[in-house]
């Protein structure tokens, strides 16, 4: 009864890959899902990041989502926004199987889950284990075939926040100006006059967390604008509701989860995590120049390192 899980990174990267992010502020759990009598009947003593090895009494039906802590994590707490990068293993709540092998997912905490799950990884933390047991009218939202309850329990690897949480920089002459939303999603005004022909950055915002290296991949939230058409949107991930992971490289690959803009990785290598840069890049063909907002929320070294 598996369905993807709208997915932003390979498993197999996932799976092999600790993480680094900045430190956001905590979030409102007050709308987290809470725990109840099917949840808390949930055992698993499987090693964190293994098959859970979970039981349950069955068949388990919950008429509300549930969410119980099996293993406490520690650091920064998952808020609106934030992206989770999870081992997961789904049950069929009527029998206590197993629907498959652990899987590895990341996923973003928005609107488009459910809102048992969505509320269910609310304010989890990185080396958590969670069980949450959805009802059948969530789970079918999900997994194709369920006929009850299904429960599914989360290894929490690692999360990353929604925007920067760096501090922020003095305004640069020669760039665009950006604003922020309470939520800190960036808009870019670029006022008329001559298109800029170098590349060049400004940092908006100043992260604590590590230094992006050659060759990392990168967790970021874009936002690009053309002077060309300076009131039309590029690309935005803030539009997708989705991440993008960019390769630190001279030649980075390209894909539906990596989508690293030709020229920009020099101007991200030696950041810090939790920074915000502003970058703009002219057309290598002599056309318009493009300015890009790039939130930097989190590192995957890649796996030779």
């Amino acid at each position: 009864m598996r369905k993807s899980l709208a997915l932003i990174l390979s498993a197999g990267l996932l799976l092999s890959l600790a993480a680094c992010s900045g430190s956001p502020a905590a979030p409102d759990c007050s709308t987290a899902t809470p725990s109840g009598d099917s949840s808390e009947a949930i055992t698993a003593t499987g090693d964190l990041g293994a098959d859970p090895a979970a039981t349950f009494p069955f068949p388990l039906v919950a008429e509300q989502a549930e969410r119980s802590v099996l293993i406490p994590g520690s650091g920064d707490l998952v808020g609106p926004g934030s992206t989770v990068v999870a081992n997961y293993t789904v049950y069929d709540g009527e029998t206590g199987a197993a629907a498959g092998a652990p899987q590895s997912t990341a996923l973003v905490v928005a609107d488009s889950l459910p809102d048992g799950l969505r509320n269910g990884l609310l304010c989890t933390s990185a080396g958590e284990r969670v069980a949450i047991v959805l009802p059948n009218d969530q789970a079918t939202a999900i997994f194709s075939g369920a006929t009850g309850s299904v429960v599914m329990v989360f290894d929490i690897t690692s999360t990353f926040p929604r925007a920067a949480t760096g501090a922020d920089q003095p305004a640069q002459a020669g760039f665009p100006s950006v604003v922020h939303d309470s939520n800190g999603r960036p808009g870019i005004t670029i006022v008329s006059g001559d298109t800029p022909t170098d590349a060049k950055s400004a940092l908006l915002k100043k992260g604590e967390g590590t230094v992006v290296a050659k060759g990392d991949s990168i967790i970021v939230q874009s936002l690009a604008v053309s002077y060309a058409t300076p009131d039309k949107v590029v690309s935005s991930t803030w539009e997708d509701g989705t991440p993008k992971l960019w390769a630190m490289s001279d030649t980075p690959s390209t894909g539906s989860s990596s989508t690293t803009p030709p020229g920009i990785t020099p101007f991200l290598v030696g950041q810090t995590v939790g920074s915000e840069v502003l970058v703009v890049l002219p057309d290598a063909s002599g056309g318009s120049a493009t300015a890009y907002v790039v939130d930097i929320l989190g590192i995957l070294p890649t796996a030779s390192n």
